[in-house]
């Protein structure tokens, strides 16, 4: 699925009316009567159906909804919380023909708390056409009166995005609904599909407006959903004379004294995703510790800052570079940090203390692209110099601004965010069943895995490996829940995903 900024569509629209010719009393009409033929899909005993909206178009698609609710034999209401003045264009058309059908029209201004939550109460499903995609900002006055009062309901529908959410960014406003299912038109928006927004969405569904998108679209899409089609076009075959060499040599520097389960953890993760060779540079301690772990690892002994050029016998081997799970904040992660961003050859990915060494050494590193960063939102932020939860709030911003700096990012966290600074995808699996630690180090691991051995872009790798995770953490979840998983159970977990995946698309193929 693919997502498009706000302006996008709203160009759409104008290229709908101005090039095609097609009024916008038109559109507004296919919108509606999609829209409310999906309604009685989704909830086939509603008979009683409550439309609250707004001034704008929005509140249009919503009286000809009522329109068809009516003509299908269910009873449809209004509730506007704008005069009826303020109403105007396309939107008042409808609503003028809705009055002399003789639907029921409410004004919120009108009535009490008590009243509007009577009122809402009483009908099976509640229609949001309060707020569109152009809305910025909390909520106010009498529509900010009716998300409150509509707040804790169940069977909310959105039309286009929730009210109180930002159709660009994802960010949310107090009050916002929670919706039950969204239904957007035409295309869906980019905040539909990041966080936190993506939570008040519900499921999402998609009402054509009687034009092909594609003829009226005139922008690439701002973001795309990777998925398990994506994630299995780009595995590399298993031919019968295959030899390790061939799966890839993964090099994985970290690990310190009060850190020593980080890098074994990302080797586990590599190997079980089918990594050729795993070689762990790590203090002495993990090293003797880890061989006894995972003995199918190679171990690299490296306990000081004046060692790092040893590494230098694993540069012809190693296709890719994990450095920072566990690596610490002395003098020795500094060390490697700048030897392996100044010196090595080969593409890198930086996780946990290695991204805390970009923070603090960004004026003495060279620039280079053939990186992948996977920050959570703290990480993140330390890297843009804000707040996690400006990170939060706007996590596909945040993204972009770390791609354009630093190389291709893995924004961690539900719905996780990959950017390389002209790409985004956004990860459809994997959710609260993988905040528990060591998840990350896994994930570092799949990923550096995928790059060394699978011939991946960059934006590919991180992608698929951060779908490979998340499908791990789901299919796991289903059969044990969500409490209790252990990192290693994840890792474990990734042979399975992967003969699916590999299943899976032999079958369409064929």
């Amino acid at each position: 699925m693919k997502f498009y900024d706000v302006s996008s569509v709203r160009q759409a629209d104008e290229n709908a009316i101005k090039k095609l010719g097609i009024p916008g009393v038109v559109l507004m009409e296919n919108a509606g009567r999609e829209a409310s033929r999906i309604v009685v899909e989704k909830y086939p005993y509603a008979q009683k159906i409550c439309i609250v909206a707004g001034s704008g178009n929005k509140g249009g698609d919503g009286y000809v909804m009522a329109r068809h609710f009516k003509e299908r034999g269910l009873d449809p209401l209004i509730v506007l919380t704008s005069p009826k003045e303020k109403i105007h264009g396309d939107a008042r058309i409808n609503l003028d023909i809705a009055e002399r059908l003789c639907i029921p029209i409410y004004f919120s201004s009108e009535c009490s708390d008590e009243d509007l939550r009577i009122l809402f109460r009483s009908n099976d499903i509640v229609v949001d056409c309060l707020l569109g995609t152009g809305s910025i900002g909390a909520p106010r006055g009498e529509v900010e009166r009716a998300i409150r009062l509509l707040q804790g309901r169940r069977g909310i529908v959105s039309i286009d995005i929730p009210s109180g959410v930002n159709g660009v960014t994802g960010e949310i406003y107090e009050p916002c609904i929670d919706a039950e299912i969204t239904i957007t038109m035409l295309a869906p928006k980019t905040g539909l599909v990041v966080m936190p927004g993506s939570e008040k969405v519900g499921e999402l569904y998609v009402a054509h407006l009687g034009v092909s998108p594609e003829a009226i679209l005139d922008d690439k899409p701002r973001a795309f959903l990777w998925d398990e089609k994506n994630t299995a076009a780009y595995l590399s075959p298993r031919p019968l004379g295959l030899h390790k060499g061939g799966r890839g040599t993964l090099l994985i520097v970290g690990g310190s004294y009060l850190y020593r389960g980080a890098p074994l953890l990302s080797a586990l993760g590599a190997l079980r995703s089918g990594c050729g060779v795993v070689i762990v540079a790590a203090p002495t301690e993990v090293c003797e510790s880890g061989s006894s772990f995972l003995p199918e690892a190679v171990f690299h002994p490296l306990d000081n800052p004046e060692e790092v050029e040893s590494l230098l016998s694993w540069e012809n081997r190693a296709t890719m570079t994990v450095v920072g799970p566990g690596l610490g904040r002395g003098e020795r992660g500094r060390c490697l940090m700048d030897f392996l961003w100044n010196q090595w050859a080969h593409p890198l990915l930086i996780d946990g203390d290695g991204l805390y060494w970009l923070s603090e050494m960004k004026g003495c590193l060279r620039k280079r692209r053939d990186v992948i960063l996977t920050p959570h939102e703290g990480e993140a932020a330390t890297l843009l110099g804000t707040s996690a939860q400006t990170i939060a709030s706007s996590r596909l911003a945040a993204a972009r601004d770390i791609a354009l700096e630093w190389g291709t990012v893995v924004l961690k966290g539900y719905r996780s965010i990959i950017d390389n600074g002209a790409e985004t995808a956004i990860i459809s699996r994997g959710g609260p069943e993988l905040s528990i630690p060591g998840s990350g180090d896994v994930l570092t691991g799949i990923i550096g895995c995928l790059v060394a051995g699978n011939h991946f872009s960059l934006l590919e790798g991180a992608a698929s490996g951060a779908w490979i995770h998340g499908q791990a953490g789901s299919c796991l979840s289903c059969q044990r829940g969500v409490d209790g998983l252990l990192a290693r159970d994840v890792a474990n977990y990734i042979p399975t995903v992967l003969a699916e995946l590999r299943g899976n698309h032999e079958k369409a193929k064929s």
